[in-house]
């Protein structure tokens, strides 16, 4: 049922053709079960046809699904479970994809967006599609608004959403030819084109090169240094020679730099809460060693970011409901792929 193609670039394949129905779901349970809360359609009990091709691409997944109808729900029970925290964007090629909240709705050549750090309740019919997986940090500093693009429809008529489309559907026809470096080169210009498409045109931001540049620099040397617990706007202000105001206006997307850093750490304590080695240390002991002394404001933003308490999360982690710690050889390689997207 799974298969992993030898390649330059890292290929792996799900298929349940062939199964019977009961069966093909069980197996796509066990995959895509991991992040996403299923259930298929009555008559799917004859047959339940999934092909996925997945291709691992450094920081980025891309995959082509064939899917039969379903509901797919990602709970706050599953964000806080999995902790995943990336955008898809899911380009239509046959069928359609529908939120079952809200009038959010794509057919063919539309693409969708999903935040995987915020509830969603879906629905999907007979689709044939594209989807791109892409972490947090390496699209959100290039967006306006990062947190309020989940739920988007981008419209097929849109020059922007075509031009996207177009250029995904072309990286994956010649991914096959392509050496894992080449991939991995293109990443930049397909990141800014998402971009584009999300905000709605070309910001300036993203043909400054140089204040691109200097906020990655910004964001690898706070990723570098996050627990120690002089890190602030001020400090790394002077690290780099400007102005709060200036370095406030480079993080602008993410609310302030301190926003920014109290994500990671947040981030950080949640992967900490639910790693089985740290099983045994306090919460608090754990709150303490990632910047927060004051445990009630902590527990609200923790709350606030993930919906879940840090006691929920960490009973749901060690109920026996998270992702293995280690790969589990009997799923396809693209599960575990996405879990490493960081």
């Amino acid at each position: 049922m799974t298969e992993h193609t030898d390649g330059d670039i890292p290929h792996s394949v799900l298929d349940t053709r062939g199964l019977p129905g009961k069966q093909g779901f069980e197996l796509w349970q066990e995959h895509m079960g991991l992040y996403y809360d299923l259930r298929a359609d009555k008559d799917s009990a004859q047959a339940f046809d999934v092909r996925v091709d997945a291709w691992h691409l450094g920081k980025a997944l891309l995959a082509n699904f064939q899917l039969p109808p379903q509901d797919y729900s990602r709970s706050r029970a599953c964000i806080g479970r999995d902790g995943t925290d990336a955008y898809i964007l899911q380009i239509i090629r046959k069928g359609w994809t529908a939120s079952r909240d809200s009038d959010a709705m794509a057919r063919a050549g539309d693409i969708m967006i999903y935040d995987m750090a915020q509830p969603s309740a879906n629905r999907g019919g007979d689709n044939e599609l594209f989807a791109l997986l892409l972490p947090r940090n390496l699209l959100a500093p290039h967006l306006k608004a990062p947190d309020e693009h989940s739920l988007r429809q981008l419209p097929a008529g849109d020059p922007l959403t075509s031009l996207l489309g177009e250029h995904l559907v072309s990286l994956r026809a010649n991914l096959p030819s392509m050496s894992l470096d080449q991939a991995q080169a293109a990443m930049p210009a397909t990141v800014q084109l998402v971009a584009a498409a999300l905000n709605g045109t070309v910001r300036e931001a993203q043909a400054g090169s140089v204040r691109m540049a200097m906020t990655e620099r910004i964001c690898t040397h706070i990723n570098a240094h996050i627990l120690e617990p002089n890190l602030n706007p001020e400090s790394i202000a002077g690290r780099f020679g400007m102005t709060r105001r200036n370095l406030g206006y480079l993080f602008e997307s993410y609310g302030g730099v301190a926003a920014y850093i109290r994500h990671k750490r947040l981030s950080l304590i949640r992967a900490a809460l639910t790693d089985p080695a740290r099983k045994g240390a306090s919460i608090e002991t754990i709150v303490e060693a990632h910047g927060f002394n004051h445990y009630r404001s902590f527990a609200l933003a923790f709350q606030r970011q993930f919906g879940l308490t840090p006691r929920e999360v960490r009973a749901l982690a060690h109920l026996g409901h998270a992702l293995p710690s280690a790969p589990d050889s009997r799923l396809a390689d693209w599960t575990q792929w996405i879990r490493g997207l960081k």
